[in-house]
């Protein structure tokens, strides 16, 4: 007999709560009863309510909750999805009570490991110790995935990334500003950046570097490290380089894969075509506004030899990472958890 649990969404505010949710009641999962609780709670007027609604489960709206009167150690599963220190807060004591976080903001900057159900599923096992599993960024997690494919039969020795970052890859409020802005030059007003270091529409913004000694950016130093921790290769040099471009939304990698011995394309394009979480387009031209838009598919394109090296081999990842990525990995997880563990 199939069991149910409890579970709860810390930081239900989120515009990704109900993604997670909605795709949670797409695959089953075996909710008894799921406990959205509000961080950043703004008052407003009952017609602003009953216009705005609240997250959706099985055709009924839920009532937020109240942490302070959860019984944590009947909750199985919370996911975090606030960075605010009051949700990390409650998310803490959830632990502490034998619930197990799911944390898909990185809240926790001691993480150690990352966990893709995908790519490193016995992290599963290992993170119950401290009930706390940390969420790799959306593209951390489609990078590793591809690359652990292909490292089922190759030794990759460097992989060197550019990525192509679109508003949306820092949500809503990103997606806002590009708008905001673009129609603000289409009238001849001046624009005033709030979320991007300096204007992005019609622009190209590299990420900032000055997290780092070596320049490197936040997002670039994520990636990699992430990347290199789930498929547990500390010696595969990644190298990245991103910037911010103008549109709305689609996330795109421009791989360069180097193995130690010369590349087979066709076993590549085989084991790439044949997984479900990827899309292989080969003749069409694949763009962020025809193919990945209102997607949850991961679309990879343009796999080709390197014409330099037959140990190399270049592909595009592209993906709408608010509709896959995170949501979808952290639904996976729990899915896992509820299955073998819990």
């Amino acid at each position: 007999m199939q069991q149910f649990h409890h579970v709860a969404i810390i930081g239900a505010e989120s515009e990704q709560s109900q993604q997670l949710l909605s795709l949670l009641e797409q695959r089953e999962f075996p909710a008894a009863q799921i406990f959205p609780i509000n961080i950043d709670i703004v008052e407003q007027d009952d017609d602003q309510e009953d216009l705005d609604g609240g997250l959706k489960w099985q055709g009924e709206t839920l009532d937020s909750a109240d942490a302070t009167m959860l019984n944590w150690s009947e909750v199985s599963v919370a996911w975090l999805l606030s960075t605010e220190q009051a949700a990390i807060d409650i998310a803490e004591q959830a632990r502490q009570l034998g619930c197990v976080v799911i944390d898909m903001v990185n809240a926790n900057e001691n993480a150690l490991s990352w966990v893709h159900a995908e790519v490193n599923p016995e992290q599963i096992a290992e993170g119950l110790t401290e009930r706390w599993l940390n969420c790799p960024i959306s593209l951390a997690g489609q990078l590793s995935l591809l690359l652990h494919i292909i490292q089922q039969d190759v030794e990759l020795e460097r992989v060197e990334v550019n990525a192509m970052l679109s508003a949306a890859n820092k949500g809503k409020p990103g997606v806002d500003e590009l708008a905001g802005q673009t129609a603000r030059l289409l009238n001849g007003l001046p624009v005033e950046p709030k979320l991007f270091s300096q204007q992005l529409a019609f622009n190209l913004l590299p990420e900032q570097g000055e997290e780092s000694l070596h320049g490197t950016g936040k997002f670039e130093a994520d990636l990699a490290e992430q990347s290199k921790a789930m498929l547990q290769s500390p010696e595969l040099n990644i190298n990245v380089s991103a910037q911010h471009v103008p549109v709305f939304y689609g996330d795109s990698l421009a791989l360069h894969l180097y193995a130690t011995y010369s590349l087979d394309l066709l076993s590549i394009k085989e084991w790439l075509s044949n997984h479900p979480a990827f899309e292989l387009v080969e003749q069409d031209m694949v763009t962020p506004v025809s193919n990945i838009a209102n997607n949850d598919t991961v679309v990879l394109s343009r796999l080709r030899q390197n014409p330099n090296t037959e140990s190399g081999v270049n592909l595009t990842l592209m993906a709408n990472n608010p509709l896959s990525g995170v949501v979808a990995n952290a639904a996976k997880i729990a899915e896992t958890l509820v299955k073998q563990y819990i």
